[in-house]
């Protein structure tokens, strides 16, 4: 039965040329109005999951509000337009490349200041960026421009703004920007010819650090891959005299292992997945990595729980020279961008062994030095007892410290105690409501077993194990007199 509001259409009067021509016009049409250069900049909140169970969809979704509001306005005074928000990431355009790198990079600075100002889980964000055409919208983008920076942004760490070489090039000549060659890679559904990846620096320390070395020449022009005595780039790796960077890994008891850096990035940690494994308890499950930018390396700390610490501080990010040395709990790791003897004669580890073992005779002979204990008291009742190493123990109020404290007048990350040879030492880590020893505020300092530290209403107490066993015994020892004397008198 034929319906009345759509007529049956007369396909005999139908001219498929003159259809042609006119699709050719609505496509000619389109191309003009609506078809533009622009740049794409991805953006997603790092960890999110992570904190979502942490702290609870109702705290989630307003740190996701403070999110959005420090991303929106730096798009929009950047001439840029927040197209839309997917949960705990942002997409947006730009007609001018240099106003969506110029984006990124103050969206980066004003989380690491929100960062600085709250004393609360850290937003930390990545960004990926590709220009190309686009179909444009009021309210939308499309295209395979869209579809490329999304892959950047997922190529892209923690705290990292990586561009496409089609971006790298709008703005290579911008004399404010600090960008580096980070290496080739495979883009998903762009077929087997790898793409140039390039990192945007915008952290102040890492601009200057590298401005430095490239002015001491270390680093050569940006992108170009050195050459030894005319050789390509994969046969210098052969010719006499090279040197591949390594990392040495020492543990107490054991032998020194060595690895070949020889990829842009090589994580470290427990877990199986890793490129190096430490299948050690204090071992964070993705611990830290060294990567390779341009010329130059860094290693970073990636959250892990007892930290990665250069010459007993705790690190975010640094840059790598020859000799530096990283502790991670009781492992060593060192640097070696030189040729030395000891380098040179070891082997390097099977790139299939990558698991550096477990020695029990270590873990002894580490047990057989002056130790310390801790005890928490919460009043008159003792609520918590550890062992103090040189691995800090984190005090907070959240699930993920050693030593946790549940109570508003502890900060999520309120303090740390550790030893260092027979010494231990407390640290306030810029807590809300401070760290105390013998009633004065500190923020580092040494404390012995005749000292009270306080956090919030809790007070905790240096015990020598060794004192205590002697203490107990004469205590034993006073019990059995006092037995006897009692059968003496019977």
């Amino acid at each position: 039965m034929e319906d009345k509001n759509f007529p049956k259409i007369k396909t005999e009067n139908i001219d498929i040329d003159t259809l042609l021509r006119e699709k050719e016009k609505i496509d000619k049409l389109i191309k003009s109005q609506f078809t533009r250069e622009i740049t794409v900049m991805f953006t997603d909140l790092s960890g999110s999951t992570q904190m979502s169970e942490e702290l609870g969809d109702l705290a989630m979704r307003a740190i996701l509000k403070k999110h959005h509001d420090i991303i929106r306005p730096l798009v929009e005074s950047h001439n840029g337009v927040l197209v839309k928000t997917m949960g705990d990431g942002t997409m947006s355009y730009f007609y001018k490349t240099a106003d969506a790198v110029a984006s990124a990079i103050q969206i980066q600075r004003g989380i690491q200041r929100y960062n600085l100002e709250k004393d609360e889980p850290p937003l930390l964000i990545r960004c990926g960026l590709n220009t190309g055409m686009g179909i444009v919208e009021r309210t939308d983008v499309y295209g395979d421009v869209v579809n490329v920076a999304q892959r950047y942004e997922a190529l892209a760490t923690a705290r990292e703004i990586l561009l496409s070489a089609e971006t790298y090039a709008k703005v290579s000549d911008e004399p404010d920007l600090t960008i580096v060659f980070l290496k080739e890679t495979n883009i998903k559904g762009k077929g087997d010819i790898p793409k140039k990846v390039f990192k945007v620096l915008w952290d102040e320390e890492d601009i200057a650090q590298y401005k430095a070395r490239k002015e001491a020449g270390e680093i050569g022009i940006l992108g170009d891959q050195e050459e030894v005595d005319g050789l390509g780039p994969s046969e210098a790796k052969t010719a006499v005299g090279f040197f591949a960077p390594r990392l040495m890994i020492e543990q107490k008891g054991r032998s020194a292992v060595f690895f070949e850096i020889d990829k842009d990035e090589m994580v470290i940690g427990r877990s199986s997945k890793t490129d190096i494994q430490l299948p050690e308890v204090y071992i964070s499950r993705r611990h830290a990595r060294i990567i390779k930018e341009g010329e130059m390396f860094y290693i970073e700390d990636l959250e892990s729980n007892v930290g990665t610490l250069f010459q007993g501080q705790r690190i975010r990010r640094q840059e790598l020279k020859h000799g530096d040395e990283f502790t991670l709990g009781s492992v060593r790791l060192v640097f070696l961008s030189e040729q030395t003897a000891e380098a040179h004669d070891a082997p390097l580890a099977d790139s299939s062994q990558k698991v550096v073992g477990v020695d029990t005779s270590a873990t002894m002979s580490i047990g057989k030095k002056k130790s310390f204990l801790m005890r928490v008291y919460e009043g008159k009742t003792m609520v918590a007892k550890h062992e103090l190493r040189d691995i800090p123990l984190l005090i907070g109020r959240v699930n993920e410290c050693d030593v946790r404290l549940g109570n508003p007048a502890v900060s999520r990350q309120h303090a740390r105690i550790y030893t260092v040879g027979e010494t231990v030492i407390v640290e306030d880590l810029k807590s809300n409501n401070g760290t105390y020893v013998n009633g004065t505020a500190v923020n580092k300092v040494d404390v012995g077993i005749d000292d009270e530290i306080r956090v919030g209403p809790f007070t905790i107490f240096v015990i020598d194990p060794s004192m205590q066993d002697e203490e107990e015994k004469n205590s034993k020892l006073g019990l059995a007199d006092k037995m006897l004397s009692f059968l003496h008198k019977k």
